[in-house]
């Protein structure tokens, strides 16, 4: 029994050991397939060939699309708003307009008719004036004249009838013949005629009246028709004088004002009529036509347009430049306008306004730049939010390689230039000399070419000082140090080569399984 349980016992170790030995062996196995088939990690080249090209710096900003003057319009008269129905409208959004142009007008029946009124007033004090013109002429110079004459008669006449001694005759005169027909009526009324009787008494009638009259003119009658001829006297001087004179500038100043006032309120009624039309101011396109056919307007009615000025576009774009690039935007610079709903669509336009002042929220400054837009994509519209490439500066048709060739080296600018594949040893030595210390890129990889795509092994690079001019960021100018058609190094990216290795197998006369690419030779 002892024995069959040590035999037991060594079969399990027997086991045991066989099973950490196939471990041990799988293990090294699977490290040295590692190990012979990793692939090295070696360096290559990227390239591009210096080229004529453009360059040009641009700062990029976005804004918004809006109409550069907004112009509204209105029925109106000297600010003040006039409103009424609308009787005719010719315009609708989007119309182009002329200068000119009638847009639309609202009823002025009553406001003809007072401009026919006012302008009878102007012709009243018009006619008025002229008649104070014309009031002063020979015909007129003579009726004064006559009148003055009359008025010397009357005032000499006036004079003797107030004569003390005149008047005391006149009275006496009167009482005698008051006595003379008083005893011709006693006579006739003892003969005892009617008709004579009648005559007498009409006779001393007569003759008291007389007497009466006398009486008042010596008892002051006769002085105030002396002073009433001497006024009417005056009177007729004064009218000869002013005759001799002419207008005074009284009269003149009162007509002349009566006509300003008329005029005035002429012009009044033509500005409240010429109010109720709508005309067009400039060449322009209509925003909106705030306005309705037969609608009776409000305060609120207002067409509204902006001015073409000749120009392709009416529209500008308002955007925001940091401080930090402000002082590289110049009025007239050139400005390229795309959408983020339309990459494609390109619109051209100059920067027509730089501002001096800035604005500052959130403790960053920038300032506003307005760019007018020349010509416009038609998927441009006022309201969009819009990129503007704003062109600092350019250079057409020159050399150029790549931004990312260009190496800084102490003041220096400088490019790796790869050596020729096909140059010997002493040549690449040569070269080395020539340019200074060589730079081993990829010692023992491959240079890819960025534009044929093909590697080739073992190439060196060797440093080339140049000039460069522009740099827009994507490319930049080389001055001197390059020819059109020469390769610069870009930069390098790593990949990994394929190593050949030997085949191992497992256990003892099978076949070899080969791993990691063919051997050289096969």
């Amino acid at each position: 029994m002892n024995k069959k349980w040590l035999n037991k016992k060594w079969l399990n170790k027997k086991w045991v050991t066989i099973g950490v030995v196939s471990v041990l062996v799988l293990g090294g196995g699977y490290w040295t397939y590692k190990h012979f088939t990793a692939k090295p990690v070696t360096a290559t080249n990227i390239t591009a060939k210096a080229k004529n090209g453009n360059v040009k710096k641009v700062i990029t900003a976005t804004g918004t699309v809006n109409f550069p003057h907004s112009i509204p319009l209105q029925f109106s008269n000297d600010g003040a708003v006039v409103n009424g129905q609308v009787v005719e409208l010719n315009i609708k959004d989007g119309d182009s307009i002329k200068k000119g142009q009638v847009l639309a007008r609202i009823d002025d029946t009553d406001l003809r008719t007072a401009v026919v009124q006012q302008e009878a007033n102007l012709k009243t004090a018009q006619v008025k004036y002229q008649s104070i013109l014309d009031g002063y002429n020979a015909q007129t110079k003579a009726q004064a004249q006559s009148a003055l004459a009359k008025a010397q008669q009357s005032l000499n006449t006036a004079r003797q009838n107030a004569d003390p001694a005149y008047l005391a005759n006149q009275v006496l005169l009167a009482n005698q013949n008051v006595k003379q027909t008083s005893d011709a009526l006693a006579k006739a009324q003892q003969s005892g005629t009617t008709s004579s009787i009648q005559s007498a008494q009409s006779s001393l009638n007569q003759a008291l009246t007389a007497l009466t009259t006398a009486q008042n003119l010596q008892n002051g009658g006769a002085a105030l028709a002396l002073t009433a001829a001497q006024a009417d006297l005056t009177s007729a001087q004064y009218k000869v004088d002013q005759e001799n004179a002419g207008p005074t500038a009284v009269e003149l100043q009162t007509a002349e004002a009566s006509i300003a006032q008329a005029q005035a309120q002429l012009e009044s009624a033509n500005a409240k009529l010429a109010g109720a039309t709508i005309l067009a101011p400039t060449d322009a396109v209509v925003i909106s036509c705030g306005l309705q056919l037969y609608q009776f307007t409000t305060n609120s009615s207002i067409i509204t347009i902006t001015s073409t000025d000749g120009t392709e576009s009416n529209l500008e774009v308002a955007a925001s430049i940091d401080q930090a690039d402000i002082a590289q935007v110049k009025l007239g610079q050139k400005v390229d306008i795309t959408l983020d709903a339309y990459p494609d669509e390109h619109s051209s336009g100059t920067v027509s306004l730089v501002a001096l002042q800035g604005t500052t929220a959130q403790n960053v400054t920038t300032f506003k730049v307005t760019v007018a837009v020349e010509k416009a994509s038609d998927k441009l519209r006022s309201g969009m939010n819009a990129n503007i490439d704003i062109v600092v500066a350019e250079a057409d048709n020159v050399l150029t390689v790549p931004s990312e060739a260009i190496k800084t080296r102490g003041t220096r600018k400088e490019v790796l230039v790869p050596l020729s594949t096909d140059t010997s040893s002493a040549d690449q030595a040569g070269q080395q000399g020539q340019a200074g210390q060589a730079y081993q890129t990829a010692p023992s990889g491959a240079r890819t070419n960025a534009s044929s795509g093909k590697s080739v092994a073992n190439v060196t690079t060797r440093p080339v000082t140049v000039e460069v001019g522009l740099d827009d960021g994507t490319n930049v100018e080389i001055i001197s140090g390059l020819t059109e058609g020469q390769e610069v190094v870009t930069g390098t990216t790593s990949v990994s080569t394929p190593k050949a290795t030997s085949g191992f197998s497992l256990g003892g006369g099978g076949n070899r399984a080969a791993v990691g690419g063919a051997r050289p030779g096969q």
